[in-house]
């Protein structure tokens, strides 16, 4: 999350509170990182996917669709001076789709935060099907924000889907970040299946579970070697379960104020996390989830 030069974090806008709030909470992690705030609000698609003879006929409800756009991201610029007055924000009407623009705008970001309603509303599969769009075709963090407008990072744990193969390392040095800069704990989770990946045979019963959980827990702490490495300041909690990922997640987020997860772990973590964890996650976790994909931008 640390900013390199030029790099901006990327809020998109559509005028709901969920955005809005969205863009406070990214503000405060902007602030912290020196990291300058680009609003973005995409246009309607129609409006100027059009030929120059209908964009004539169309002039007004353009001039409209961007009076519009700029009254909302200034509604959220609002919003963030309010509690960042001296951050850096920068703000931009592109064309649509939302999914693809907000895509470009990140291509240099060092994250992409979208906002939420709550996930069992009627928005929550539109806002999934944007979020999927990003983290398949982004390089830097996505993360869905929920939850109270004006809530900003507080000292609630954070907690961090973690994969045996090592797919989800740059989700824990995320995780272990924002934890070093909201002086937080991590709740570092790790779901292991009974069925072995090859061939998928089951775990026979005569095992020595205490000595597999214990098998299973020298994973773990090797998967976070490196980021208790670099952030020695950070408390850690190992949760190891011969459980659904998804579903020990989902238990840990109850009292979190962020889910970090990769976005294509695979092996005893069941399934893609993008299609198994990810998913379900954008449907049921209650707060925020930043979804890894790529390389992580932080110091060493």
């Amino acid at each position: 999350m640390n900013a390199s030069s030029g790099q901006t974090m990327v809020v998109g806008v559509d005028g709901s509170p969920a955005a809005r709030g969205a863009a406070v909470w990214a503000s405060a992690l902007a602030s912290c990182t020196g990291t300058p705030l680009r609003l973005v609000h995409a246009l309607p698609e129609p409006l100027y996917r059009v030929s120059d003879v209908t964009a004539m006929g169309q002039a007004p409800a353009i001039a409209q669709a961007r009076k519009v756009g700029e009254m909302m991201l200034g509604e959220a610029t609002t919003a963030v001076r309010l509690r960042f007055p001296d951050l850096d924000v920068r703000t931009d009407l592109v064309p649509g789709p939302t999914a693809p623009a907000l895509t470009a705008c990140g291509a240099a970001a060092t994250m992409i935060v979208v906002g939420a309603d709550d996930p069992r509303g009627v928005g929550a599969l539109a806002t999934g099907s944007t979020a999927i769009h990003l983290v398949k075709h982004s390089t830097c963090p996505i993360t869905v924000w929920r939850g109270q407008p004006g809530t900003l990072p507080d000292h609630r744990p954070v907690v961090v889907g973690v994969d045996p193969s090592g797919s989800s390392a740059a989700a824990v040095l995320s995780a272990f970040e924002f934890a070093h800069l909201c002086h937080t704990p991590v709740i570092a989770v790790y779901g292991w299946s009974t069925r072995h990946s090859a061939g998928d045979v089951t775990i026979p019963l005569l095992v020595d579970w205490e000595a597999l959980d214990e098998s299973e827990r020298a994973v773990l702490a090797a998967q976070l070697a490196e980021a208790k490495r670099r952030y020695p300041d950070v408390a850690v909690t190992a949760v190891v379960e011969p459980k659904n990922p998804a579903q020990l997640i989902t238990d840990q987020a109850a009292d979190a104020q962020l889910v970090v997860v990769g976005s294509h772990g695979r092996g005893r973590f069941t399934g893609a996390i993008l299609g198994s964890v990810s998913q379900h996650l954008l449907h049921h976790s209650p707060g925020p989830i930043m979804i890894h994909r790529g390389a992580h931008h932080g110091n060493p």
